[in-house]
């Protein structure tokens, strides 16, 4: 249940990023996100500012489009899984299993490229999800075949 809600919410944030990323599209990237940033009153002349609207500046329509579409389509994959979990599906956990354990590789060369304390947790709690869902589906197995035998045995 709780993964379905992280699932959830992930597929949420990112589907209102991918959708702020695309309304970049026909408009200066750079000063829209300048206004942004005053407004919710973070110093606009701050170094790790100026490094955002730089490369924010330096992006192209077409890196955008793909960017957002991109995003779009990930937080789709997470929303199928996070309601796909919550209503109890099976297929939900073969499927958040799957895609989790898919990313695991890209995030473990991110982290020796350039580690974190952060990346290191993220790793260590996506090898726990999917370990996680590995054994529920392995007793979930278990317990339908449980059932189905214990019905084949009352009906001979």
């Amino acid at each position: 249940m709780l993964i379905g809600v992280l699932k959830l919410l992930k597929g949420l944030a990112l589907m209102v990023a991918g959708i702020g990323v695309l309304s970049l599209l026909h408009r200066d990237a750079a000063e829209t996100v300048r206004h942004w940033i005053e407004y919710i009153r973070m110093d606009p002349h701050d170094r790790l500012i100026d490094h955002l609207l730089e490369k924010v500046a330096g992006v192209s329509h077409r890196t955008l489009r793909r960017l957002g579409v991109g995003t779009l389509l990930y937080a789709g994959v997470f929303c199928t899984e996070g309601i796909g979990l919550l209503t109890a599906q099976h297929w939900a956990e073969y499927m958040t299993a799957g895609v989790t354990a898919s990313f695991l590789p890209l995030e473990v060369y991110e982290f020796v490229v350039h580690p974190s304390v952060i990346k290191a947790v993220v790793i260590l709690i996506n090898v726990a999800v999917v370990v996680y869902l590995a054994l529920e589906i392995k007793r979930e197995r278990a317990y339908r075949r449980a059932d189905a035998s214990e019905s084949t045995h009352a009906l001979g």
